[in-house]
C-alpha cells in the first residue's frame, strides 16, 4: 500500500468573496499584489488586472516559481504581446503565464476577460 500523494503547496484554495487573498494548502494566506519589484529592470512592474484571479509572491520556503497566479500557473514578466488588452506605461507587465499563452487561466474561463 502506498501513501497518498501530498498536494502541491501552490494550489490555491479560493474563498467566495475574497478575490484579493487565497490560502495555500499549508494554511498560509497569500495576497494579491498590484506591482512586483524586479532587480533585473531596477523598478516595479505592474501586475495585470484579472477579474477572477490575482498574482502574488510565493513564501520563500516554497520551491517552484517565485511569482504565481491564483489559478496555479507561474506569473512572468512580458512585453505588450502578452497582455493585449491591458495597459502599462512601462511596456512591461507581470502576467499569468497560462493566460498569456492560451488566453485562459489554468482553471478555465473566457479569453481576454
Amino acid at each position: 500500500m502506498t501513501a497518498p500523494k501530498k498536494p502541491a503547496p501552490f494550489q490555491i484554495i479560493r474563498h467566495h468573496g475574497t478575490p484579493n487573498r487565497g490560502q495555500l494548502l499549508d494554511k498560509r494566506w497569500v495576497y494579491a499584489q498590484d506591482k512586483f519589484w524586479s532587480d533585473y529592470y531596477g523598478r516595479f512592474i505592474p501586475a495585470a488586472p484579472y477579474h477572477d484571479h490575482f498574482l502574488f509572491t510565493m513564501p520563500d520556503d516554497v520551491k517552484g516559481s517565485v511569482y504565481m497566479c491564483s489559478c496555479g500557473s507561474a506569473a512572468i514578466i512580458t512585453g505588450a504581446s502578452g497582455y493585449v488588452l491591458d495597459a502599462s506605461a512601462q511596456g512591461l507587465m507581470m502576467v499569468c503565464m497560462t493566460h498569456a499563452t492560451t488566453g485562459k487561466h489554468a482553471t478555465g474561463g473566457d479569453r481576454w476577460v
